[in-house]
């Protein structure tokens, strides 16, 4: 399976599965947590310096910060749930729709971080983003070497928000964009998730998950439906081709906590009846064009469009495109 995130697995002789299992995936597995249908790929092994607290305890739990665009307003509520349950994390998640790391001036991701650090104090942050920078993707200008200009402004754009998101002991699990049903905007997203894929790949306290992988089909193509936490095919993305379904926030949800177990034993530290609450950050969702009714804890996602990207009307030199009202 070589890197492969998810494996859309035969059934052979017997309607046995045929997958390959590394020992962090049997562990998880006689945990429930991993269901069969997902394997997980290779991932660095954290610093010492950011080892997770331990033991764990439901007065003192491990603090879990989980944002980014609008496809962590679904994220955030399951895997905020999931983690929860076991008593001995706190999850607090922070979503706003149409956001990215290219578009400061429509919302500033490292300075509204920055302040959510302050405030939620985490031990373990989980963020995903890209969906709406997939339009910084251009072909030209092109810098000093050849290279697209985009690519050297948008890495310091990660840098800059890895700094935020790392500092004082913090690891980080980075999810890029799942594929998007839009080719135009897909290709794009790809080229993102790239630079994003290398500039977290120099840090040893950040882990790049690939939610592209996971959520493509076999022949690495947008998928609506995969298989669910039963094995059974499920529709994991909404009619937009962008937001996740329920059953595909559930499917991401289950896959980062299955990293999260690994690293801080949470399943094996795990107290039955002392479940955590799940916060929801003030202002979170609250971007104009998302619409949150009042007391609620999930979101209703944004609506999209078919206009293209316009031209890029910056001005400041790390302003790379206009919000795209979708993620």
């Amino acid at each position: 399976m070589g890197c492969a995130v998810i494996a859309i697995l035969a059934l052979v002789a017997g309607g046995a599965w045929a997958f390959w299992l590394r020992e962090s995936d049997q562990r998880a597995r006689r945990a429930g947590v991993l269901p069969p249908s997902i394997t997980l790929g290779p991932r660095p092994a954290f610093d010492t310096g950011v080892a997770c607290r331990s033991p764990l305890d439901p007065d003192d739990p491990l603090r879990l910060w989980i944002g980014g665009d609008s496809l962590a307003g679904s994220l955030g509520p399951a895997l905020g749930e999931q983690a929860a349950s076991t008593g001995v994390v706190l999850p607090t998640y922070d979503y706003q729709t149409s956001s990215g790391l290219a578009s400061p001036s429509f919302f500033d991701w490292p300075e509204h971080a920055a302040r959510e650090m302050d405030r939620v104090d985490p031990e373990i942050v989980v963020f995903i983003i890209g969906a709406n920078d997939s339009g910084v993707a251009r072909d030209e200008p092109v810098d000093d070497t050849g290279q697209p200009a985009w690519r050297a402004t948008y890495g310091q754009l990660v840098d800059e928000m890895l700094d935020v998101l790392t500092g004082d002991g913090r690891s980080l699990y980075w999810i890029g964009s799942p594929p998007l049903r839009d080719e135009h905007k897909n290709d794009g997203v790809r080229e993102v998730n790239a630079v994003a894929h290398e500039v977290t790949g120099r840090r040893r306290d950040v882990t790049y998950i690939d939610a592209y992988d996971l959520f493509s089909s076999s022949d690495g193509e947008y998928a609506a439906m995969l298989p669910g936490v039963d094995g059974d095919e499920v529709r994991v993305r909404t009619n937009d081709g962008i937001h996740f379904t329920p059953a595909g926030a559930e499917l991401l949800a289950i896959y980062v906590f299955a990293y999260l177990d690994d690293q801080c034993s949470v399943s094996e530290q795990a107290v039955p009846g002392r479940e955590q609450p799940v916060h929801r950050s003030p202002g979170s969702g609250e971007v104009p064009g998302q619409r949150v009714e009042p007391g609620t804890t999930t979101p209703t996602p944004a609506p999209t469009t078919t206009t293209t990207v316009p031209p890029t009307t910056s001005t400041t030199e790390t302003t790379l495109l206009p919000p795209l009202r979708g993620a």
